[in-house]
């Protein structure tokens, strides 16, 4: 993966102040990817994999190459849904939802080309966050 061209895709992208509290619960924290995504660690180099941190912060990546777009997300418990805005500057350039799948502990993305993640990682680590860039 080249790393200067997937940060400078990320370059500046979140400004939009999170909510304080944790939005997203810790089942849903971590590092999810599709069963064909292939990740060194927790970089994603060809594939999509969504990035979520407790605080709602995170990333969705798709690839290759690797190309994503910082989110800021919340989960709906009673519906099992997770919302987000996609923020590039300071300006939300889109939204978006997936579905969490309590049997079979994956989310969702129901779009025009339906996705399935898995939980790669239980945590979304500082390194990550700063790899990109949250």
């Amino acid at each position: 993966m080249n790393r200067r061209y997937f940060m400078a895709a990320l370059a500046g992208t979140w400004a939009v102040a999170s909510p304080a509290a944790d939005v997203i619960p810790a089942h849903l924290v971590g590092v999810w990817a599709t069963k064909s995504s292939v990740m060194r660690g927790a970089a994603l180099f060809e594939g999509m994999a969504l990035y979520l941190g407790a605080d709602g912060r995170g990333a969705v990546v798709g690839g290759p190459p690797p190309i994503g777009v910082q989110i800021a997300a919340v989960f709906n418990q009673a519906s099992n849904q997770l919302t987000f805005e996609m923020i590039e500057g300071r300006k939300v350039v889109g939204r978006g939802s997936l579905d969490y799948d309590p049997a079979t502990q994956s989310i969702v993305s129901k779009d025009n080309k339906p996705q399935v993640l898995y939980r790669r990682f239980n945590e979304l680590s500082d390194e990550t966050r700063k790899f990109l860039g949250l």
